[in-house]
C-alpha cells in the first residue's frame, strides 16, 4: 500500500502516514528501523510523517530513560502513539442505571462514573441524571472526540424509535440529548453488550454470536460474520414482543437453529440470568443440531457502556485510518 509510485502525491502521503500510524497504533512504542520495517515506507519519509503526527499531537519520541544503559554511539529514536491525546465517552442509560466510562484512544478506560436511576422516572429526569454522570465522568479529560449511547428500546438514526418499558423514552432523540460537545452515536443496549462481548469478553475472536441479555424480558444482540446485525428497523433480536409464543428459552433455541452460532453469551444480573442458564443449555442441546458454547458474561455492569465506547472507537478508527481526508 506504501510502495505508490506513481499518481496524486497528496495521496501517496496519506497512504504512508496511516501506514506509520498504524504501525504505531497496534504497538506500545517502536524504533525507527522498526518503524521503518512494520510501516514498508522509507527512513526520511518516516521521520517527516513521526513530525508531522507529533505536531497533531498523535505521536511522540520516546526519550531515552535515565536508567538505561548508555548505547555507543548516537540512540536510535524510538517514538509511540499517544492513547491520551484524545478520550471516547461510553454512555449506559438504562432503566436502573446511568454508567458512563471514559476511554482512550485505544479504548482502555480511564475514568467513570455511576448513578442508580428507576424504571418509572420521567424522560426529563433520567435524561437529566444521565447528564450529570456523563459531566462527573469527564472531568479531567481533555478532547473528548465521540460519545457512545447505548438504552433499551429499538433505536435507529440514533433515534429512540421504540419503547415499551421507559416512560415517554420513544422518540427520545440521542444526538440532540446529548450532543453540542462532540458527535453522538447511539444504539440498542443488549447489541452493544454483543458488541462488547465481541472486543473484550467472552467472544472475542469470534465470528458468529448470540448474546442473550436476561432480564423482565430477553432480548438478543447478533454478530453474525463478525459484524453487528441491526435489522431493516434496528429491531433484530426483540424478541422479548413474542409474550404469548411460548418459553423465552425455546424463542432463543430457534434464534440458534437460525444463525446456527459459534457461541451463546448470557448476560443480565441477578435471577433471572441464574434461573435461565440450566434450562437454556439443557434445551439447546435438545433441540440444535450441532453442540453450541454456552458461557456467562463476565464484564458485568459495565457491558453497555463498554459496547458504546467500542462504537465510538471504531468511527475514531475509521477517521484516524481514513483516505478520504488527503491534505
Amino acid at each position: 500500500m506504501a510502495r505508490l509510485s506513481r499518481g496524486d502525491p497528496s495521496l501517496l502521503r496519506r497512504l504512508n502516514a496511516i501506514a506509520v500510524l498504524r504501525a504505531l497504533y497496534a504497538a506500545e512504542e517502536l524504533t525507527l528501523a522498526e518503524l521503518v520495517k512494520a510501516s514498508e515506507v522509507s527512513r526520511p519519509t518516516v521521520e517527516e510523517i513521526a513530525a508531522d503526527l507529533g505536531e497533531q499531537g498523535l505521536v511522540e519520541e520516546v526519550p531515552l530513560s535515565p536508567d538505561a544503559p548508555r548505547p555507543v554511539g548516537r540512540p536510535a529514536k524510538r517514538y509511540r502513539f499517544r492513547p491520551e491525546a484524545g478520550h471516547l465517552d461510553g454512555l449506559e442509560v438504562g432503566p436502573h442505571q446511568a454508567l458512563c466510562l471514559v476511554a482512550d484512544l485505544r479504548g482502555e478506560v480511564v475514568g467513570r462514573a455511576k448513578t442508580g436511576l428507576t424504571p418509572e422516572m420521567a424522560a426529563s429526569d433520567r435524561l437529566g441524571a444521565a447528564r450529570r454522570v456523563l459531566g462527573t465522568a469527564v472531568e479531567g479529560h481533555v478532547n473528548v472526540r465521540l460519545l457512545g449511547v447505548g438504552t433499551t428500546g429499538v433505536v435507529s438514526g440514533g433515534k429512540v424509535v421504540r419503547d415499551d418499558r421507559l416512560p415517554g423514552w420513544t422518540g427520545v432523540d440521542l444526538p440532540a440529548e446529548f450532543g453540542g460537545g462532540c458527535p453522538v452515536l447511539a444504539g440498542n443496549d443488549t447489541k452493544l453488550s454483543a458488541l462488547a462481548e465481541h472486543w473484550r469478553g467472552a467472544a472475542h475472536g469470534l465470528d458468529d454470536v448470540v448474546y442473550v441479555h436476561a432480564g423482565r424480558t430477553v432480548s438478543l444482540g447478533l454478530l453474525l460474520g463478525g459484524k453487528l446485525h441491526a435489522g431493516h428497523h434496528g429491531a433484530a433480536g426483540e424478541i422479548g414482543a413474542l409474550r404469548q409464543a411460548g418459553g423465552f428459552v425455546e424463542l432463543v433455541a430457534a434464534t440458534v437453529l437460525a444463525v446456527d452460532p459459534q457461541l451463546v453469551v448470557v448476560g443480565g444480573t441477578g435471577n433471572p440470568l441464574a434461573l435461565l442458564m440450566a434450562p437454556l443449555r439443557a434445551e439447546l442441546a435438545r433441540l440444535c443440531l450441532f453442540p453450541v458454547r454456552v458461557e456467562t458474561s463476565t464484564l458485568g455492569e459495565d457491558s453497555v457502556a463498554l459496547g458504546a465506547v467500542r462504537l465510538a472507537l471504531s468511527r475514531v478508527e475509521r477517521e484516524l485510518f481514513s483516505v478520504a481526508d488527503v491534505a
